[in-house]
């Protein structure tokens, strides 16, 4: 026992007048909590139209303070019409996205035709459930074109909560750009304005004003964007710069 414990021993021994209940050390031990998480960071957007969806992701990898590579994709592919991304720990969305295109592919090969984008929705909300008392540290994003051909996309949280939206923004800067998309669409509706008029190049110029905006307010997101759309033809993929700094 060192000088410093004998002395509170003692100290508290002689105020309370009763058994010392080794206060001291129940308020300095450190407690070493397991933690298998870590946060790898991504910000993805996704939008639906009427014939095409687009979805965006900067490529920072982060780990701390660290960045261990700058052009690091989060959009998985599942089928010719639908698109998976994922943002969090990169560990655990690699091998979720693995999981559920295996899956998927057993699935179609049984029923003998393409999944819907509705039905991949649903099994990947029960596959999420699946793992709630220990989840994939993941939050998940699924693009695509329904029956119709007409976009959709389903916005997942960690446990399998998903719900279907116009557009979306997940990820470690989704408090900066989801105003900024908020505030984008509601102008466009005070304005009457049908995006199905609005040229996709003109939305991808916006989209990319809202990540460098991001950008400049936090050090998370930067390096480069991956743009994917989604229409009748299949996936169009396009890569800019960002920021690197």
């Amino acid at each position: 026992m060192t000088l410093i414990e004998s002395y509170w021993k003692v100290f508290l021994w002689n105020k309370d007048g009763k058994k010392f209940k080794k206060i001291f050390y129940s308020v300095n031990k450190k407690k070493k909590n397991f933690n298998p998480y870590q946060n790898n960071s991504g910000t993805i957007i996704s939008i639906a139209n009427q014939n095409y969806c687009v979805v965006v992701s900067d490529t920072r990898y982060l780990n701390g303070f660290s960045i261990p590579t700058r052009f690091q994709t989060r959009i998985f592919k599942i089928s010719e019409k639908i698109i998976l991304a994922s943002a969090g720990m990169f560990a655990d969305a690699f091998f979720f996205q693995k999981k559920t295109k295996t899956s998927i592919k057993d699935y179609e090969y049984g029923i003998k035709k393409a999944i819907s984008v509705e039905s991949c929705a649903f099994y990947i909300s029960s596959l999420l459930y699946s793992k709630r008392f220990f989840p994939y540290y993941v939050f998940n994003v699924l693009s695509g074109l329904d029956e119709n051909d007409k976009g959709s996309v389903y916005s997942f949280d960690s446990v399998g909560s998903f719900e279907k939206l116009k557009f979306n923004c997940i990820g470690e800067s989704c408090a900066a750009i989801q105003p900024l998309l908020d505030s984008y669409f509601e102008h466009q509706l005070k304005l009457k304005f049908n995006l199905r008029t609005k040229s996709i190049q003109d939305l991808i110029n916006s989209i990319k004003e809202f990540f460098l905006k991001a950008s400049k307010r936090k050090i998370d997101i930067g390096d480069g964007l991956q743009f994917f759309i989604i229409n009748k033809k299949g996936i169009i993929n396009e890569n800019y710069l960002l920021r690197i700094e």
